[in-house]
């Protein structure tokens, strides 16, 4: 790979980024897929019970997870904002900044989660009947994560220089071997074995692109004379907003599984087949929009301003029409969906509803990820931050207020209220974020 590679900084603009962004989009929904594999073996090998302890379980483990992915889109984003005016030398010296910073957090938050993993799932109200296995999934699952982060931080990295097929290859060779693993130990070791199936995908998929960087990017060995405050500075400004936000996903899923604890197994495990199947199929727009950030970051850091505003217009048209597509295939087919999963019929009948209402609001979900990705692209990571802030709020605040009333109902009435709060306030900050830069 050639780290100088100005494939998104030149030629027209939607094959551009339609080249770049069809890799990360298959590499997010590879990711998604095993995952959604990993609730598919449990729910119709094991039962409901399973599925809710694995669902609390990874709530659980998103504590951790959204260092890990506050790393990764910020340090992504430096390497891209840095790329154009930068020698191979200068960005090998960043990637072992980055990926030092990475090991030690890795190492720090595994220790934590094998301290804190029991409170945190009574914290959200886990039952006492899936308890145990909610608590072996997260045993056998933690000693992977340092691995996970250095192998989520170091495909960004490679995005973030411009190469989006290295990183999907990586994700599909990591998927097909978690599903094998999964297949062949979740019958006889339970939960267990799903947890450990995905974190021996973990360290092969991290020792893979690991090999691939210091092959093709990283120019010599690394030496601790490298570190350097500087770049652990512009790592925090950058991925300090991004953790937050990933933060605003744990946070908003254990107040919801505290508000499913009263409702039941069957409404837990529902929650989360429909769960799995929105983020699945919402994939290409997250993958989208982070190939927009990539996009935005290294031809506002070339001064070609023209380029960034004819890439939004293209991303929106297409992003748009994907929702519309996507919200009507739930509305249409949601339980055929559910049954990919579970043959429970009240988990079925739960996750239904819920997959058939909220993807309603599809369209505002995407087109809030648009504004928020032409925010990080340019770094306006305050507004950034404010934007994602205040629309998890009032998605936890509708929640709040709608379930007690309404019960399992009350999840889709929240969203119908804040995905289009969080697109206008998204926007408001774009046009803010503007307005500053043109100041």
């Amino acid at each position: 790979m050639s780290p100088t590679k100005p494939s998104l900084l030149s030629g027209p603009v939607r094959p551009a980024l339609l080249a770049f962004a069809g890799p990360v989009i298959l590499s997010m929904v590879a990711t998604q897929l095993y995952t959604v594999a990993d609730t598919m073996i449990i729910g119709l090998r094991l039962d409901a019970n399973a599925l809710a302890a694995v669902s609390n379980a990874s709530t659980a483990l998103m504590v951790p997870m959204f260092v890990s992915g506050g790393m990764e889109l910020g340090g992504g984003l430096l390497l891209a904002a840095k790329r154009p005016t930068c020698s191979r030398e200068e960005l090998s010296t960043v990637v072992y900044n980055l990926l030092f910073i990475d090991i030690v957090l890795g190492l720090v938050l595994t220790a934590a989660g094998f301290l804190g993993m029991g409170g945190l799932l009574r914290l959200i109200h886990t039952p006492a009947e899936i308890l145990p296995q909610a608590l072996s999934y997260c045993w056998f699952y933690l000693p992977g994560f340092p691995f996970l982060m250095v192998y989520d931080l170091s495909k960004q990295l490679i995005m973030g220089c411009g190469d989006s097929k290295t990183p999907l290859f990586a994700v599909l060779g990591t998927s097909v071997l978690n599903i094998v693993l999964d297949l062949a130990l979740v019958g006889p070791f339970g939960v267990a074995g799903a947890a450990g199936a995905t974190a021996f995908s973990q360290v092969v998929g991290c020792l893979f692109i690991l090999w691939y960087l210091r092959r093709h990017l990283l120019a010599g060995p690394f030496r601790f004379s490298m570190l350097d405050r500087q770049y652990a500075w512009e790592t925090f400004r950058l991925s300090a907003p991004n953790a937050i936000q990933q933060a605003s996903g744990p946070v908003t899923s254990m107040v919801k599984q505290g508000l499913l604890g009263g409702i039941g197994v069957a409404a837990i495990a529902g929650f989360s087949c429909a769960s799995k199947m929105s983020t699945l199929l919402l994939m290409p727009v997250f993958g989208f929009t982070q190939a927009l950030v990539f996009f935005i970051a290294q031809n506002t850091a070339a001064r070609q301003a023209d380029r960034v505003r004819d890439g939004v217009k293209q991303a929106r048209g297409m992003m748009l029409v994907y929702a519309l597509t996507v919200s009507a295939g739930c509305i249409l087919l949601a339980r055929p969906l559910m049954r990919i999963f579970t043959s429970d019929a009240s988990a079925i009948a739960y996750g239904a509803l819920l997959l058939s209402r909220q993807s309603i609001v599809y369209t505002f979900t995407a087109m809030k990820h648009l504004q928020e990705a032409s925010l990080r692209g340019r770094q306006q990571m305050g507004l950034y931050l404010a934007s994602n802030i205040g629309g998890t709020a009032a998605d936890l605040l509708a929640c709040a207020i709608l379930v007690p009333l309404l019960g399992y109902s009350g999840f889709y009435f929240a969203s119908f209220f804040s995905a289009p709060f969080s697109f206008l306030l998204a926007t408001l900050f774009l046009r803010i974020g503007s307005r500053r830069a043109a100041a």
